[in-house]
């Protein structure tokens, strides 16, 4: 049928490139990519826009790219990978490569069945508030698989795994090796697959041409040419509305409301969004985790957000073969809808959700935009 791909490309770069063309040597099936929307799993904005980078992913061998919506972009490992699994699935998607330190399914296999277990749940279950979080859930998914250290990228090969076994869907794991650098370096090494972090990193401080070995053509043109997205652009905005929240009217997908009282308390203490993320970090909290959270304040995430699943996907980029793919898939009516036009998907809080953050992307550029502007966009097609 056909391969998936979840991914954020952020941007694309070589190590994304040695992905599908690892999939293309194996297989001359499609490639179907399920990307983040304007922001990403670690709480940032996604440096180009979701239709330039699906339009780059397009021109380096995708066949197709779906949008993976608000909340899910931007939650952690286990709403993620659920949710990027539930729409590859829904349109008939039957394998699925990601990258992997250990690249040994089997064995991603074994890990994750021991966390949909009844017992490992109930091990869950009984960690107390001050052993909770992820660092103490795979502290003891390790204890309990024996496996040792559980890395970055297999943390959520294992998460896309259970997501597999837990729904029944009918679909293949290909690890591919993760080579090059670690997922949080900063560092670009000559002749090494980068990071994403390290890219971002040498963009930020305006040296494009420190990238240009690292990435394909046509993202070095992308990002050389187009406009780079930052938070830091609306900084005073941030603060602002954290200012304004008022914490009794909050209904947020945050159980721990000292957290949530911290950010609010703080907001009023610090001059910029960088200070306040600087000053909101322990070792409780991850800086993703925090600009998550931040994130789910200002556009109102609700728990009930997170535990739907996807009501539909928006399509941002296709070539021809990827138009074939949907032309078949729709005949078959797969378990999900496929908007061609943000425009035209019918009103719920799941449009409501992509609308909001859309229209905060909006103001995250020099040159601000309209509000509505990615309503009424269009796939990249070739």
């Amino acid at each position: 049928m056909a391969f998936g791909i979840i991914c954020e490309y952020n941007p694309f770069h070589n190590g994304h490139l040695h992905q599908i063309n690892e999939i293309k040597r194996i297989s001359d099936e499609p490639i179907i990519c399920v990307m983040s929307g304007n922001f990403t799993q670690r709480g940032e904005v996604a440096i180009l826009d979701k239709y330039e980078r699906a339009g780059v992913a397009l021109e380096c061998g995708a066949d197709l790219v779906l949008e993976l919506p608000v909340p899910f972009c931007v939650a952690s490992a286990e709403y993620f990978a659920s949710a990027g699994v539930h729409i590859l699935a829904g349109v008939g998607v039957d394998k699925l490569c990601f990258g992997s330190e250990c690249a040994d399914g089997e064995k991603l296999k074994n890990i994750a069945q021991i966390a949909v277990s009844e017992e490992f749940k109930k091990k869950c279950a009984a960690l107390s508030k001050e052993e909770g979080g992820a660092a103490a859930y795979f502290a003891l998914l390790e204890e309990e698989s024996g496996v040792g250290d559980i890395s970055s990228n297999d943390i959520l090969g294992i998460e896309y795994t259970k997501a597999i076994l837990k729904n029944g869907y009918d679909m293949q794991i290909y690890p591919i090796k993760r080579e090059g650098s670690a997922y949080r370096e900063f560092t670009l090494v000559d002749g090494v697959n980068p990071s994403a972090s390290a890219i971002r990193g040498e963009i930020a401080k305006g040296n494009y041409d420190s990238i240009v070995n690292f990435v394909p053509e046509t993202t070095y043109k992308a990002l050389k040419n187009g406009e780079i997205a930052s938070l830091e652009h609306i900084s005073d905005g941030i603060l602002l509305a954290l200012r304004l929240t008022d914490v009794q009217k909050l209904d947020v997908a945050i159980s721990d409301m000292g957290l949530i009282n911290r950010i609010l308390m703080l907001s009023h203490e610090c001059s910029s969004f960088n200070e306040l993320s600087k000053r909101l970090q322990t070792k409780k909290y991850t800086a993703s985790s925090l600009r998550r959270a931040i994130l789910y304040i200002l556009l109102g995430v609700a728990q009930g957000d997170l535990d739907t699943m996807p009501r539909y996907t928006t399509l941002l980029a296709a070539n021809e073969r990827g138009r074939e793919y949907l032309g078949a898939i729709r005949k078959k009516e797969t378990g999900i809808k496929i908007v061609t036009k943000p425009a035209n998907a019918q009103e719920s809080r799941q449009s409501d959700l992509n609308k909001r953050a859309d229209a905060l992307y909006t103001m995250c550029f020099l040159s601000k935009k309209e509000s509505g502007i990615y309503l009424r966009k269009s796939p990249a097609i070739e």
